[in-house]
């Protein structure tokens, strides 16, 4: 069975390999492999249009690309005929990864803000750079944004209107997702509304109990049956779904969370979900970014087989079976990406 990556390669095979004439054409591949793992999802599936600007990139809005100088600084928002839609040269950087909700990051004198797709401050340039592993800025998420100010973290809305206080006391706070938000404060885990206030772990039994509870007072109080169970508020995850032959993902209300960008996806597992364009897969967030890049073959995966019960390219236990050496053992990786063994 032919093998999907060098690393996988038994020891005998490795010598022969670096002595082989082979090796400068593998060097040079590699190379190139190297650059478009870096690349973010949207950017591996996106085609650049014609114009005038030297250096142009694709951006997570369909439709819209990024123009920079040589140097890197931003020049124009243009849209897919070519045509500079937004002036970008007042800024030092963007996001361009990071466009949601209509709004685009942008960063002038080493503060934060938000421009929308006409170009006009929505959000003031007035924040901190966050200085996450994830980067300065977080996008928009459910029209609540994730800010630093005078070092502390908050939620504002995309009017700018602060939602949750600035404190010293929050270390740090999940995106929203489902309506809620996680966050660590005084070195202890709650959760948020889009109001900011309290409410249940979304994760836990506390919603069901309390919601059958409530139903079960409700229909004593009032003598009338429930014919209808009480909804209850639980977090999800995101489904698959395909659009016009290609696959994204949506949220339990159907709405688009992940774009149709890609060739085929699994299901999400322990917080990350396998993704193919082309012959390669990668795996991404629930926030949709691209965590473990494109460079897994699906060629040394047999077609009826699977892991703990699962197909290939899915997470259990913190390992994703992603293929069989020639001997037949299965290899697997972490969350990290790191080729480990299935055992």
């Amino acid at each position: 069975m032919r093998q999907r990556s060098l690393s996988f390669l038994p020891l005998p095979d490795l010598v022969y390999f670096w002595s082989s004439s082979k090796y400068a054409l593998y060097l040079c591949l590699g190379v190139l492999l190297a650059i478009v793992m870096g690349m973010p999802a949207y950017a591996a599936s996106c085609k650049l249009p014609k114009s005038y600007y030297k250096n142009v990139s694709c951006t997570s809005s369909s439709g819209y690309f990024l123009a920079i100088k040589d140097f890197g600084a931003p020049v124009a928002l243009i849209n897919s005929k070519g045509k500079a839609v937004v002036d970008l040269s007042r800024y030092q950087e963007i996001k361009a990864d990071k466009i949601a909700g209509g709004l685009i990051p942008v960063q002038r004198s080493n503060k934060v803000g938000y421009i929308n797709m006409q170009g006009r401050e929505v959000v003031p340039v007035v924040y901190d750079l966050l200085g996450e592993s994830a980067g300065w800025v977080r996008e928009v998420s459910e029209d609540r944004i994730i800010v630093k100010k005078n070092g502390n973290y908050g939620v504002i809305n995309t009017a700018n209107k602060t939602i949750v206080p600035f404190s010293a006391a929050i270390s740090d706070i999940d995106d929203y997702r489902g309506g809620v938000a996680r966050v660590n404060k005084s070195r202890a885990i709650s959760w948020l509304d889009k109001n900011g206030n309290t409410t249940s772990d979304p994760n836990g039994k506390d919603n069901d109990e309390s919601a059958a509870s409530s139903s079960k007072s409700n229909s004593a109080e009032s003598g009338i049956a429930q014919s209808k169970p009480v909804a209850i508020n639980r977090f999800t995850t995101l489904q698959p779904s395909q659009q016009d032959g290609k696959w994204g993902f949506v949220d339990d209300n159907n709405v688009i969370m992940i774009t149709y960008s890609f060739d085929e996806v699994q299901s999400f597992s322990e917080g990350l979900a396998g993704v193919r364009i082309g012959k390669d897969w990668g795996f991404l967030s629930l926030g949709g970014e691209l965590v473990i890049p494109f460079r897994f073959s699906d060629s040394g995966v047999s077609e009826n087989d699977s892991y703990k019960g699962k197909p290939a390219f899915v997470f259990i236990d913190g390992k994703a079976w992603i293929g069989n050496l020639k001997n037949g053992n299965k290899m697997c990786i972490d969350k990290e990406g790191n080729s480990i063994s299935c055992e």
